[in-house]
């Protein structure tokens, strides 16, 4: 975690100083900093959170980060929070995303990691 926080740092600071490239780096930390807390305000951060870093790195033209951030998203509403229905949205969201971008590596590994949960079922989770 001191790495995590010393990354955030770094970010942060290179985005105080101008650096608008790593905006969407600093979103996503931040939701994944968010997520760490396990409690009910903490969760509907994390949710805007998750949703800002999607958003900013879609209209940045960061398809793999969109896709990164819709994949930590998805992880986050099965494991913590229990969303399964919201979890799949963004499991295939992040799939299309990577496709999108040409890692069709990465959606055979999702599509075969969480076949159970795209399929309907919560048998296999996130890790």
């Amino acid at each position: 975690m001191t790495q995590a926080k010393r990354i955030h740092k770094e970010l942060t600071n290179s985005l105080k100083n101008k650096n608008a490239n790593v905006l969407h780096y600093v979103s996503l930390l931040n939701a994944e900093r968010a997520a760490l807390t396990r409690t009910k305000n903490q969760e509907d951060d994390a949710r805007k959170l998750y949703n800002d870093a999607i958003s900013i790195s879609a209209r940045g033209g960061y398809v793999h980060d969109a896709a990164l951030a819709q994949e930590r998203f998805a992880g986050y509403l099965f494991n913590s929070v229990g969303d399964l229905q919201e979890a799949k949205y963004h499991l295939e969201g992040a799939m299309q995303r990577y496709t999108d971008w040409g890692a069709m590596g990465v959606v055979e590994y999702l599509h075969n990691k969480y076949q159970d949960v795209l399929a309907g079922s919560s048998t296999n989770g996130y890790s």
